[in-house]
């Protein structure tokens, strides 16, 4: 090979092995959020634009396809056509967020328990091995997802909470990591007709201050599930996560949970 071919070829291969990205701070930071459904990732959505506008990459991993997410307003009733809706939903989300694309493992929604026990296994089985592997690829310095009662109770939360609190717990990762539980603070929500479960604020030790244009920035991003929401109940779930909590973003560590954190990326 000649030596022009080599430079080329050389330069070719840093182009895909060294892209040039922000670093938090000193290092490169990476958070990676974990939920059942397209939509679910607007309970943190703020915070992950916090951190994207500091520096770290951001992912969202989604888990199941939201084939079931039918919505009285939207016209679609077709369980492949929404999965393509709600898919192209999250793609949206992600650009108004400025994070990364979102990783969609594409199980189907509710983890086909209708079929027995033996199907839901193999479909918990399924996630907890995409989840060692994606662990293992992004190496993630902050993994978030909702506590035990998956915020709402959905079952399909609380299997992904049970699930990703497995993972995490199940070795030392390749470098320092933390899990975060992100709450809502029992007391700051007035009217819930939606079900949310909240938790007593001495146990949430992780306070996360978010801004104006990030909560405004987020509300953007949910525009984008047409699908699952009218505007007036966009407004109304916006009140209810960040004006009642006077833009304040509420985690319980899994690993501190004694010690008051106040930035997800310097927990130790």
């Amino acid at each position: 090979m000649k030596t022009n071919q080599i430079i080329l070829v050389t330069l070719i291969i840093s182009c895909f092995t060294c892209l040039p990205v922000k670093s938090y701070g000193q290092k490169d930071k990476v958070i990676l959020a974990v939920f059942a459904h397209p939509d679910d990732e607007q309970s943190v959505s703020p915070v992950l634009v916090k951190y994207a506008e500091a520096g770290a990459r951001v992912y969202v991993a989604i888990v199941t396809d939201g084939r079931f997410g039918f919505a009285s307003h939207f016209a679609t009733k077709d369980p492949d056509s929404l999965v393509s809706i709600r898919a192209m939903e999250m793609n949206c989300v992600t650009t108004v967020l400025g994070i990364n694309e979102p990783i969609m493992f594409g199980l189907q929604d509710q983890f086909r328990m209708r079929e027995g026990m033996d199907t839901l296994t193999n479909q918990y089985i399924t996630t907890r091995n995409k989840l060692i592997s994606l662990f293992k690829e992004l190496q993630p310095d902050v993994i978030i997802t909702w506590g035990p009662s998956g915020l709402t109770g959905h079952p399909d939360h609380r299997m992904v909470s049970d699930i990703v609190t497995e993972v995490f717990s199940m070795k030392h990762w390749s470098k320092p990591t933390n899990l975060f539980y992100t709450e809502l603070s029992s007391g700051s929500i007035t009217e819930n007709r939606y079900g949310l479960i909240t938790v007593d604020s001495a146990f949430l030790n992780v306070r996360i201050k978010v801004t104006a244009n990030q909560i405004s920035k987020a509300r953007k991003a949910w525009n984008c599930h047409k699908s699952q929401y009218t505007k007036e109940i966009t407004d109304e779930l916006q009140s209810l996560f960040w004006t009642s909590q006077k833009g304040i973003a509420y985690f319980r560590s899994y690993l501190n949970a004694n010690k008051r954190i106040t930035d997800l990326l310097k927990f130790d």
